[in-house]
């Protein structure tokens, strides 16, 4: 009887009865037609009966030789005749087994065996490919109206079977014919959902004012609330067209414009009187708003709220919303803007009074007016929704839309809807806090019986209007003028107070030609501002202008002081006892700024009466000067006395909610005696400063030091 060997294939792990012969030889599997070699292994012989034999590992592929008559050891081999070769020049694998391979080539691996193909992904594919393929199917006749809407072109079916094209700026035209036509909605009782709703809105907003305290813009990152947020739902979620839409902002990114009163009344102006019957209308204004002797004023950008004449009269906007055509008209108001954290700077953001409240609530008929809070609150800016409470209210209200409901060309904004989500919103976020604010809504829309009529002309686009020509020769004044005596803030604020020349009032020429710059010696009197202007920068955070940049940086090297002291606030500690050693270092590093500044002012004092020797451009010059060094050194009083207040007693704060403190601006001091003594001075020579320079660029630089306030106290923050 033939001998044989039990081996398993590494490939499909079956086992295999191998003749003696065959060791050393390449096979192939008969089961999965793998390849392989057979090597002897030194083992226990076995009779070719069948028997129990376990089974081998793939790791061990070869088994032990079986004997017939059940001798043990290894048997010789026996010859074996040569294989013969096949066309190819491999050697022909055949044998009673069935392990048979005409073409085997001894050089295939088993890297290429055949390998059982998964029809599972491929059969996913197709299928969303299938799903992709119908959606756009569906998809593509709106997607032909939205192109057709973006060149200015609409489509509306006339209940004929006929398209209209209707231009965005024109009448309905019939595509077959090309002829205008004035057919109502009454004959297209089919109107596509593709045409433009008869919307529109302007939102002004003010936010570095020149007179008044700064308002936030709200945080410019992904995933914040900020004002661009209420143009971009009223147009996802409200419909109101691109074009119909525009942003009046001395803060806006894209397209930043100056708000001064010209501006913001020409172009409210304009937006209302070119709205239509059938148009519905939100205006959004974001700033601030006064009372005065029973009168309620808007301020624009440069406006000054103890003059009413700089302001604009919410009577005047109020005769503006009610002659205006439009079948809805929304006025929104978010003003009395205040934020705990960041304090008074500067006039504005007192609490709405009840005067206030009353005065806005006499709304026009057919006017809907939304308050951001009621009598005796204030619209709260928070560290966590800079934005506003009020507007990060709206705008999430904006955000979500309308639920359950299609908005259709004749339906009005969701006003009611949308105020009853934002007053939800307003009062979670209030009550969170610990603070009361009450959205307010008054007036009623009145029918006025238009109807959404698309063979209507849309109106123009919307655009900023009443804007004047720069004035290249006052610019060119004002910078001149920044650079003799360019300073930087008082107090470091984390919004933007730089003051942008193209918002500052127009400067007459008999102004440019007084005090224009002259030719000459530099007198010591001019070298000492411009020392006292140096010292100015050198306490300052932010980089030195270009022209006293080196002198800057060099006396920062030489007072070695540590400029980082000067903080907006710190954050609770986990050691009171090292906190409050810091603190005691960070007094004595104010300390030494007083000194070059101290003897600055001394130098300044000096010249006082060679003061008027000089052209009325330097007189004005040295006064400024003066006076900020008077202010920056009360400041650092101011400063001094928190830090000593912070190590003598933490100030209280809510675990809960906060989780440091931050120095809030306020009128009042409440430092040494000899910072307020300053503080008086310097308000005092600003305030002349603006009376005897009006119309010039010191005039505006001395009102806002003016109303820039030196009061600090410690404010619990998040």
């Amino acid at each position: 009887m033939s001998t044989a060997i039990n081996a398993t294939c590494p490939g499909c792990k079956k086992v295999l009865k191998v003749p003696t012969q065959w060791v050393n030889q390449v096979i192939r599997c008969k089961f999965c037609n793998m390849a392989m070699q057979i090597k002897p292994n030194i083992s226990q012989p076995q009779s070719s009966v069948k028997t129990n034999q376990p089974r081998q590992s793939s790791k061990a592929p070869v088994v032990p030789p079986v004997l017939a008559g059940g001798r043990t050891g290894v048997p010789p081999l026996p010859v074996v005749p040569p294989v013969p070769m096949n066309h190819l020049g491999a050697q022909s694998v055949t044998n009673q087994f069935g392990l048979t391979d005409e073409n085997y080539d001894p050089s295939y691996s088993s890297k290429y065996r055949k390998k059982k193909v998964s029809w599972f992904v491929p059969v996913l594919v197709m299928f969303f490919m299938g799903i992709l393929g119908v959606v756009v199917v569906m998809a593509m006749p709106f997607l032909k109206e939205k192109l057709k809407e973006n060149s200015g072109e609409v489509v509306a079916s006339n209940g004929d079977g006929k398209s209209k094209s209707l231009d965005k700026d024109g009448p309905a035209v019939d595509t077959e014919s090309g002829k205008a036509s004035g057919k109502s909605k009454k004959n297209n009782p089919t109107v596509s959902s593709t045409l433009p709703f008869p919307r529109r809105a302007l939102v002004v907003s003010i936010h570095n004012y020149l007179y008044a305290n700064p308002t936030q813009y709200g945080l410019m990152v992904q995933g914040m609330k900020n004002i661009p947020a209420i143009t971009k739902y009223l147009t996802n979620q409200m419909r109101v067209p691109q074009n119909q839409i525009i942003h009046l902002s001395d803060a806006a990114k894209d397209n930043p414009a100056p708000p001064t009163r010209s501006v913001v009344e020409s172009t409210i102006t304009d937006f209302l009187k070119t709205s239509r019957k059938q148009d519905h209308l939100m205006l959004v204004f974001v700033g601030h708003a006064v009372e005065n002797d029973g009168q309620v004023y808007l301020a624009p950008i440069e406006g000054d709220l103890t003059d009413p004449a700089s302001l604009i009269p919410l009577s005047w906007l109020y005769k503006e919303l009610e002659t205006c055509a439009a079948h809805q008209k929304i006025l929104v108001l978010d003003v009395c803007r205040f934020s705990p954290t960041i304090g008074v700077e500067r006039p504005g953001g007192q609490p709405m009074s009840a005067k206030m409240e009353e005065v806005i609530k006499v709304v026009p008929p057919g006017v809907q007016v939304i308050t951001a809070c009621a009598a005796e609150q204030r619209s709260m800016e928070t560290d966590g929704e800079p934005l506003g409470v009020f507007l990060d209210g709206f705008v999430d209200a904006l955000q979500k839309g309308v639920q359950g409901q299609i908005q259709k060309q004749g339906d009005n904004i969701p006003i009611d809807k949308l105020f009853e989500a934002t007053v939800k919103n307003v009062e979670v976020l209030a009550t969170e806090q610990k603070f009361k604010q009450t959205p307010k809504m008054y007036g009623e829309l009145k029918d006025n019986g238009a109807e959404f009529d698309p063979s209507e002309p849309m109106p123009p686009k919307l655009a900023i209007t009443g804007l004047k020509p720069v004035n290249k020769e006052g610019i060119a004044l004002v910078k001149s003028v920044l650079e003799e005596i360019g300073t930087p803030p008082v107090k470091a604020s984390e919004i933007d107070n730089s003051i942008r020349l193209e918002y500052l009032p127009p400067i007459a020429d008999q102004i440019i030609k007084e005090y224009a710059k002259a030719d000459g010696p530099e007198t010591d009197l001019q070298k000492n501002v411009k020392k006292a202007r140096i010292e100015l920068w050198v306490i300052s955070n932010l980089p030195a202008p270009a022209d006293i940049k080196k002198e800057v940086d060099d006396k920062r090297r030489i007072a070695k002081v540590n400029l980082n002291v000067l903080k907006d606030g710190y954050r609770a500690p986990a050691n009171e006892i090292s906190f409050k050693a810091g603190i005691e270092n960070d007094e004595k590093e104010v300390a030494r700024m007083f000194v070059n500044l101290q003897e600055a002012l001394e130098d300044l004092k000096k010249n006082e009466e060679m003061k008027d020797a000089e052209s009325k451009r330097w007189q004005a010059n040295y006064d400024f000067i003066r006076a900020r060094l008077e202010a920056q050194i009360a400041y650092l009083y101011e400063y001094q006395s928190m830090l000593g207040q912070m190590r003598k007693e933490l100030p209280p704060m809510d675990p809960k909610i906060h989780g440091g403190w931050k120095l809030a601006a306020t009128a009042k001091l409440q430092g040494d005696s000899a910072g307020k003594k300053l503080a008086k001075e310097s308000s005092k020579t600003m305030e002349t400063l603006v009376k005897t320079t009006a119309g010039s660029p010191w005039e505006v630089l001395a009102k806002r030091e003016k109303f820039t306030t030196l009061g600090l106290e410690w404010q619990a923050a998040k």
